[in-house]
């Protein structure tokens, strides 16, 4: 993916994703996790810059999520810290790339790191680019890029944000074959149980020298293809839905934001369901959770409990509870309540017809009493003060006017 400015019809410079790029800008690809374009207007950025305080100094964030990110009560809480929202750029309900100015962001960077944590969950990828002072709109594109990366590099380091203190690395040809011919040769020669050590091995490697997640992904694609080879005509790989290649690798980590560790037991699963092992038949399972999921998701505004479901893809509610915990890192409860809450969100902010205990009804909860509680402890605010805000922020009215 790589960006351009070009000129629409208004006269205004507009960032587009996957063209390519003018001579004027930094020839570099952006972030290949986003899959669909996106557009910044750099004129309107360059306006937003020049009106920050000549003594404030701006950094930039990137979130990525698994989950609907609750900009709005992280970014109230951020202005109790002492930074000011300059932009938000919106690339879609997960991913936002955030600036931020303030006049000593070192010393904010106690409050940051607190919203962040409040914001971020385990399924959260947040980067953090360098403060600068240079208000010009290509210092903000580096800074961009910057954030974007340490996003990435969030990956491989157990925090809540990453800054780029070390750069991102191409897998050379040469490590490359010998990762892939030290799995398969053990594959080959020892089974799963040889190659899933061996995988152990690779990935320590991995985030030692903090490799370009695009180049993981292709190895790991590279991993189960040749895996298949190996198994060809089993038919093992059709118990589920296997990422075998590197897109698919890449929307895998766009979509569930994975720590390293993640990533490598999801290859380890896959290579599994491939080989045929036994054991591997649980994989199968990951299928009756994505039906769980499925069942969760058409039917959030109907009574639902762990046994109904339980019932319906044929396991028992203590082994379905189990599984679904270690597949999605919720339990069957809290994915109900943050279905619904996300479904409360999208009705609160398009159905305007609807008042906020109507929406609390449409979703599951009749009793607005509850909605409310339940809406304000999850979000940070209340139904209606959710929507107040929302409708303010899109009239670019700001708290204090």
């Amino acid at each position: 993916m790589s960006l351009s400015v070009q000129t629409n019809i208004m006269g205004q410079p507009v960032f587009h994703a996957f063209v390519e790029q003018g001579p004027a800008w930094p020839m570099t690809s952006w972030d290949v996790l986003q899959q669909k374009p996106i557009e910044v207007n750099f004129m309107e950025v360059g306006k937003l810059l020049e009106r920050v305080h000549e003594r404030k100094e701006l950094l930039l964030c990137t979130i990525r999520s698994s989950q609907v990110v609750p900009i709005y009560p992280f970014l109230t809480q951020m202005q109790a810290g002492g930074f000011e929202c300059i932009h938000v750029l919106t690339c879609d309900a997960n991913t936002y790339i955030i600036t931020f100015a303030a006049f000593s962001p070192e010393r904010a960077m106690g409050s940051f790191e607190a919203g962040i944590a409040r914001l971020a969950s385990e399924r959260s990828l947040v980067g953090v680019s360098r403060t600068f002072i240079d208000t010009d709109v290509r210092r903000w594109w580096t800074a961009v890029l910057e954030s974007t990366s340490a996003c990435h590099l969030n990956i491989y380091q157990d925090h809540v944000f990453s800054r780029l203190d070390r750069e991102l690395v191409a897998i050379s040809d040469e490590d490359r074959m010998r990762f892939l011919s030290r799995i398969i040769t053990a594959l080959d020669d020892r089974g799963y149980e040889g190659a899933s050590a061996v995988i152990d091995q690779v990935f320590n490697q991995i985030v030692e020298h903090n490799y370009r997640i695009e180049d993981v992904a292709e190895l790991s694609a590279q991993v189960l293809l040749a895996a298949v080879g190996l198994k060809a005509g089993s038919g093992r790989d059709r118990l589920v839905q296997l990422p075998l290649s590197t897109r698919q690798w890449l929307q895998y980590v766009g979509k569930q934001c994975p720590k390293w560790w993640d990533w490598r037991d999801r290859l380890k699963q896959s290579l599994m369901v491939i080989m045929g092992r036994e054991e591997a038949l649980t994989s199968a399972h990951s299928a009756q959770i994505g039906q769980v999921i499925q069942m969760i998701e058409s039917n959030y505004d109907s009574d639902l409990d762990v046994a109904s479901l339980a019932a319906r893809v044929f396991l028992s509610p203590s082994y379905l509870s189990k599984r679904f915990k270690s597949e999605t890192g919720m339990t069957i409860r809290e994915f109900i309540v943050q279905t619904r809450l996300n479904k409360a969100k999208d009705m609160l902010l398009h159905d305007f017809h609807l008042k906020a205990y109507e929406v609390g009804a449409h979703v599951g909860y009749p009793d607005p009493t509850y909605f409310n509680k339940l809406f304000k402890r999850q979000v940070g605010l209340t139904p209606k003060a959710f929507r107040d805000r929302a409708v303010r922020q899109s009239l670019g009215i700001h708290e204090s006017d």
